[in-house]
């Protein structure tokens, strides 16, 4: 627990000052699979570092960290009805880490060396996935963001105390556009409640319990860049500027050339001011978008990294936050010619700095971004 809490301070950017940007220094976690999702950092087995987890269509594996050049191979289970949406969360709330796939979950039965059974939740298959208090009732909820044309919808889940029943289901709203994960909520409003936001739209939660919603657009300058799937975003909530509110970090992706961006939260969420983080063309694909302080200034970092629509090589990016109030920008190359797809970055080898670990969409060689900040201190 001490160290899962130490990650989250890196993140959010609360530690002093290290007046230097670190190296990263790769390593092949393994390969394995094919056009996976469901990602996810957690320390599965309680050794004191972080395991990567990840899904395809209709299963889900493991790999556990043992060193930065060791990590072993476990499956995880079979059910999972949805190609891309999963997350990490205590659906029975019994203390054990489940993992949420689209139509249902893996239930954690606290035996790593069997396969985790999985459960139907009634719920629709998704591309993105949040796990959240919406109603702050003390207890966490599920929003699901469908890719299925037939059922275009943003909803959101309450879990029963037996959630091996089926969930009761409210809409937020109709309509697809990618850009729920990997943290799109918050009080954006200041109103005490918790709002959504997906992509190109942030929402109001009305009454604070998510039966009401109100739908608010974001537009960035010169638009979006819709692709194949139309518009696809991550999305991110955080304070960006250190000014009390929470602002939107937005990363475009599902097509070949796209931006990071981020929306400045003015007069609690009644105006936004846009601003661009990348350069206007990058012909890369942002199929990841991580939020965290990479460096330990105390400022927010952002990183992502070219996915299966790149136009030429796969780079991975961290944009330094120079002057602490995420105007003023430094770019750095962290890696190249790797697929970037659904990255995620937490305190992987327990050193006190954030690593990155992320794989392909269009191959199988997951990788490791060892952060090695505090090797060189």
């Amino acid at each position: 627990m001490k160290r899962f809490i130490s990650s989250m301070f890196l993140i959010f950017g609360t530690f002093p000052a290290i007046c230097q940007f670190p190296e990263f220094k790769p390593h092949i976690i393994g390969e394995y699979g094919n056009q996976m999702g469901q990602t996810s950092l957690v320390d599965i087995d309680q050794d004191g570092d972080m395991d990567w987890f990840f899904g395809e269509s209709g299963r889900m594996s493991w790999f556990e960290y043992q060193t930065a050049e060791r990590w072993v191979y476990h499956f995880l289970g079979e059910g999972a009805r949805t190609d891309m949406g999963g997350c990490n969360a205590d659906i029975n709330r019994d203390g054990k880490m489940d993992f949420f796939c689209g139509t249902g979950w893996y239930k954690n039965t606290g035996d790593l060396q069997k396969p985790f059974p999985y459960v139907e939740s009634g719920t629709i298959s998704s591309h993105d996935n949040i796990f959240v208090d919406l109603d702050l009732d003390g207890k966490k909820e599920i929003v699901a963001n469908s890719n299925d044309q037939r059922h275009p919808y943003l909803m959101y889940y309450k879990i029963p105390d037996n959630p091996e029943q089926t969930w009761e289901s409210f809409l937020v709203a109709g309509g697809i556009a990618a850009g729920l994960d990997p943290r799109g909520y918050g009080d954006l409003d200041q109103d005490c409640d918790m709002d959504l936001i997906r992509g190109d739209s942030w929402f109001e939660n009305i009454t604070g319990k998510g039966y009401n919603w109100v739908e608010h657009l974001l537009i960035p300058r010169g638009g979006y860049r819709p692709g194949k799937y139309g518009i696809a975003l991550k999305t991110w909530v955080t304070d960006m500027d250190k000014d009390g509110d929470l602002d939107i970090v937005e990363a475009e992706c599902d097509t070949s050339d796209c931006r990071i961006f981020w929306f400045e939260n003015r007069n609690k969420a009644k105006r936004w001011r846009f601003h661009l983080v990348s350069p206007k063309h990058n012909h890369q694909d942002f199929h990841s978008l991580v939020v965290a302080d990479f460096d330990n200034d105390g400022d927010p970092d952002i990183f992502s990294g070219g996915g299966p629509m790149t136009e030429g090589p796969c780079q991975w990016y961290i944009w330094e936050n120079k002057d602490g109030k995420s105007k003023t920008w430094q770019v750095h190359v962290v890696l190249n010619n790797y697929e970037c797809h659904e990255a995620r970055a937490a305190d992987v080898d327990g050193d006190g700095d954030i690593d990155i670990c992320s794989k392909p969409w269009t191959g199988n060689s997951h990788v490791y971004l060892e952060n090695k900040l505090i090797d060189n201190r």
